[in-house]
């Protein structure tokens, strides 16, 4: 497996409002036992069309929540 497959295969796209954010897997597990680390495929919010999770929440409030976990 090549780094960019790699890289892909690490990052996870959340929909929050109609904002799309990026980020990787590992930034979302550095706070555990929350939602956001615990993502997994078979959740209802989990869309395999478009490969993202999507929340129904303020996206700008959302970015300072990401920027948080960073």
């Amino acid at each position: 497996m090549n780094l960019m497959n790699m890289d892909s295969e690490n990052r996870v796209v959340l929909n929050v409002g109609g904002i799309r954010h990026e980020t990787y897997k590992a930034t979302l597990k550095k706070i555990p036992a929350t939602r956001l680390s615990r993502l997994t495929e078979a959740l209802g919010n989990y869309d395999p069309v478009l490969n993202e999770y999507f929340f129904d929440r303020h996206p700008g409030v959302f970015a300072q929540v990401l920027n948080y976990y960073r």
